[in-house]
C-alpha cells in the first residue's frame, strides 16, 4: 500500500509516443536522471538497463527487498504475457510508493495489454488515477498513438510525440497535442526529435541526446 500522500506534488505523468526508429527509449534516457532515483520498470524487450526479472514473483520479492533497504535501485520485469501480468507489476508498484520520494515507473508497450484505446481498468487505473500524490511518475511508452488507453492520455500532463507511422496515428497524437497532423508527420526517423506539448503550455520540438 502507497505511503506518506502529498498532494502538493505536481503532476508529472509522461506519455512518450513514436513508431519504431522514433527513439523512444533514448527519450527515457533523457527524461529520468541516470543516478540517484528509483527506476521501476514494466519492460517485456529489456530496453531501459534495469536490473531485470523474467519472473514476476522474483521481481516482486527483489522490489520489496530493494524499497527495505531505503536505497535507490532500478528494476525491470520483462516477463510479460498477459494483461494480467501488467495488472499484477502495477499492484506490486503501488506497494511500495512513497510521497516522501520520488519513483519513475516505465510501462513500456503498455498498450499491447491493455483492453483497447478506452480507459485503463483496475491496478493500472489506480496507478495513473492516485500515484501522483504518493511520489510515483509515470512513463507511458507507445509506439501506436491510436492505441493508447485514454486514461493514459488523459492523466499525462506531459506528452512527447516522435515519428509517427501515418496519417492515423497523427490525428490521434494531434487530439493529445493540437499540433496539426502536417506537422507531426514531418518529424524524422532516427535523428531523436520530438515534440513536447505540456498543459497549459504552448509545443515546442526538441532534440533529445544519444546517451548509451
Amino acid at each position: 500500500m502507497a505511503v506518506n500522500k502529498n498532494p502538493a506534488l505536481d503532476a508529472r505523468h509522461t506519455l512518450v509516443v513514436g513508431a519504431t526508429g522514433a527513439g523512444k527509449s533514448q527519450a527515457i534516457k533523457n527524461l529520468i536522471p541516470r543516478r540517484g532515483v528509483r527506476v521501476i520498470a514494466f519492460d517485456p524487450d529489456g530496453d531501459h538497463g534495469c536490473h531485470e526479472f523474467a519472473s514476476l514473483p522474483a521481481f516482486a520479492r527483489e522490489l520489496k527487498r530493494a524499497d527495505r533497504s531505503g536505497r535507490n535501485y532500478r528494476l525491470a520485469y520483462t516477463g510479460a504475457t498477459s494483461p494480467d501480468d501488467l495488472q499484477r507489476f502495477c499492484s506490486c508498484v503501488w506497494a511500495v510508493l512513497d510521497g516522501n520520494r520520488d519513483t519513475h515507473v516505465i510501462l513500456e508497450e503498455a498498450a499491447q495489454f491493455t483492453s483497447g484505446s478506452g480507459p485503463a481498468t483496475d491496478a493500472l487505473a489506480n496507478l495513473y488515477l492516485r500515484s501522483r500524490k504518493y511520489g510515483g511518475i509515470l512513463y507511458g511508452v507507445g509506439q501506436r498513438a491510436a492505441e493508447i488507453p485514454s486514461t493514459m492520455r488523459m492523466n499525462s500532463a506531459h506528452k512527447y510525440i516522435g515519428v509517427l507511422q501515418g496519417s492515423l496515428d497523427a490525428k490521434a497524437a494531434m487530439a493529445m497535442t493540437d499540433i496539426p497532423v502536417e506537422t507531426l508527420l514531418k518529424t524524422p526517423p532516427k535523428q531523436l526529435r520530438f515534440w513536447r506539448k505540456s498543459d497549459g503550455e504552448a509545443p515546442e520540438y526538441l532534440q533529445f541526446k544519444y546517451l548509451g
